[in-house]
């Protein structure tokens, strides 16, 4: 695939800015191709068509990252030194973050520019605005508790893990849907300012404003999906490299949960924050 051959895991590792740049092109290459093969259904198979274009890319990251701890024990093992100490998990997968975070920020650029600034592709962005809708129907009454918060964060981390662990890089079809609803609640609210800003400062104004209401809770619980995305992918890839209850296998089982279980705590985090608590 040509994605892979532009961007290997070192590369997208050491040189994040290069994935972001990436991010933007694929983003827009999959709305046109949407809108042109399946117009009704644009607004899904934007996203889709992204997690496919990016889904080996990510599957030879998890590789990489496994290979990390495989080389972690041994390297330990020849020096007769216990395994890895709490701190050492995010020195062996810091950069993972960054290719995340790289990816899914230019998914929202891109989708929030074309909503704002391309109305020929508003049907891409449908399903998005009806959730979108849906959900503040849903919370406009009064404010959502903590548990809801809560469960429904919880929920979305649990199959982000899941798919990581089924499918290596799974749960960039969920990472992308999420990017694309933030793109596009980032647009509307650009859209409210046009009449009086102009687009381009609405855009630039929206932008800002609608980051600013949720920046506070979002980082957290991006964070814990990312988490729980690096758990799986690398857990993943442990179940068909490794032997079974090795001290590697052991060694990647204990990295993995222990992402999963620092994501949790950023999903409670998240959830107090959202919730005034």
């Amino acid at each position: 695939m040509v994605l892979e051959s532009i961007l290997n895991p070192k590369t997208a590792e050491t040189k994040p800015w290069e994935v972001f740049v990436i991010s933007c092109v694929f983003s827009v290459i999959a709305i046109i191709m949407s809108i042109i093969l399946f117009p009704s259904q644009s607004s899904i198979l934007s996203v889709a068509f992204i997690s496919i274009f990016f889904t080996p890319m990510f599957q030879r990251i998890f590789r990489y990252e496994e290979k990390k701890d495989g080389f972690y024990v041994k390297k330990n093992k020849r020096k007769e030194k216990h395994p890895s100490e709490y701190i050492s998990i995010f020195k062996r997968h810091q950069r993972l973050i960054y290719v995340y975070s790289a990816f899914f920020i230019g998914i929202i650029v891109v989708f929030s520019f074309m909503f704002t600034f391309v109305p020929v592709t508003k049907q891409a962005f449908t399903l998005q605005v009806d959730w979108f809708r849906g959900y503040a129907i849903g919370f406009s009454s009064n404010q959502a508790p903590f548990e809801r918060y809560f469960f429904n964060n919880t929920q979305v981390m649990l199959i982000f893990f899941a798919l990581s662990v089924l499918f290596g890089a799974g749960a960039t079809f969920i990472l992308s849907w999420n990017a694309s609803i933030i793109a596009v609640y980032l647009g509307m609210i650009a859209h409210k300012f046009i009449p009086t800003l102009g687009i381009s400062t609405a855009y630039v104004y929206g932008i800002s404003v609608g980051l600013s209401a949720i920046i506070v809770h979002a980082i957290p619980e991006l964070l814990g999906y990312f988490f729980a995305g690096i758990a799986g992918g690398v857990l993943s890839v442990a179940l068909i490299r490794e032997k079974f209850m090795s001290q590697e296998f052991k060694e990647v089982m204990k990295d993995a949960f222990t992402w999963l279980i620092l994501a949790e705590i950023l999903i409670i985090i998240g959830a107090l924050i959202e919730s005034g608590l």
